[in-house]
């Protein structure tokens, strides 16, 4: 094995090499068998009055089947090289130099992360997967970094299929970064926030100006003259980013909202 975790790997690299000397001696033993198998139907062409066609053509298939057998040993040598199939860096390796290992695709014994595309997968509630759809833009931050670091990303698919986890019904989606960063690594968490709608030239105050009172929603208007304020009942639509949230009715531009009221 070739390289260990944390290493950067090019396409078509070497990563590993499989011990080829238990290949090399079935194939000593397979060429000799070839050998003895077309000597024996050389001798049994050349006295063909001894031997009938059955045997002869039972025997030319033992030279067949020798052949193939060489052919199929000659194919495992020449795949002895375990080489990456992308750019990317090795996230985890399950075996050491020297070791037996029997690979599956179940128990690799390299995993690669593709250095070129990081993928962030999400599960999302079915009461919200009808919202998204392919090509939709994200803001992305990650447990990791500052909060203030926004990375931009977008949906790229979508699972047909849903998926059980704790009895609640998820659909996974992939989003892709517009750039990386070399402090990203595989397995990072990720805060993901969709634009599943887009308005312009709307109204939009801050979440926190909007009050409830017997099921209705109101902001209190600053008159500035008086310093006093004035209850407006006001229309929402949806909700913005950065906390804001859209007003239909109720309030105009220019309007003044309290978003706190400072106790003595």
């Amino acid at each position: 094995i070739n390289v260990d975790v944390g290493d950067t790997v090019q396409k078509g690299q070497v990563l590993a090499t499989i011990d080829a000397g238990t290949l090399i001696s079935q194939l000593g033993q397979a060429q000799a068998q070839l050998k003895y198998q077309k000597e024996t139907f050389n001798y049994m062409e050349k006295h063909k009055s001894t031997y009938k066609r059955d045997q002869r053509d039972a025997q030319e298939a033992l030279v067949k089947q020798a052949q193939s057998a060489i052919d199929a040993i000659n194919d495992q040598l020449a795949d002895i090289n375990m080489v990456s199939p992308i750019n990317g860096v090795v996230t985890k390796r399950t075996a050491d130099p020297g070791e037996t290992v029997v690979l599956s695709l179940n128990s690799p014994v390299l995993s690669i992360a593709a250095k070129d595309d990081l993928i962030i997968h999400s599960n999302v509630p079915e009461s919200d997967i009808v919202k998204i759809t392919l090509g939709q833009r994200a803001k992305v931050t990650f447990d990791a970094l500052s909060p203030e670091e926004i990375f931009d990303a977008t949906v790229t698919s979508i699972d047909p299929a849903s998926t059980v986890i704790q009895d609640v019904v998820y659909y996974r989606i992939k989003l892709q970064l517009d750039n990386l960063d070399p402090r990203l690594k595989a397995g990072m968490s990720a805060n993901i926030d969709i634009k599943t709608m887009e308005k312009e030239n709307v109204l939009m105050i801050p979440i926190r100006a909007v009050k409830g009172e017997n099921g209705e929603k109101y902001v209190d208007i600053l008159n500035e003259s008086d310093n006093t304020t004035q209850k407006a009942k006001v229309v929402t639509g949806i909700d913005g980013d950065d906390g804001m949230l859209e007003i239909i009715s109720g309030l105009k531009a220019g309007d003044k909202v309290v978003t706190f009221v400072s106790e003595k």
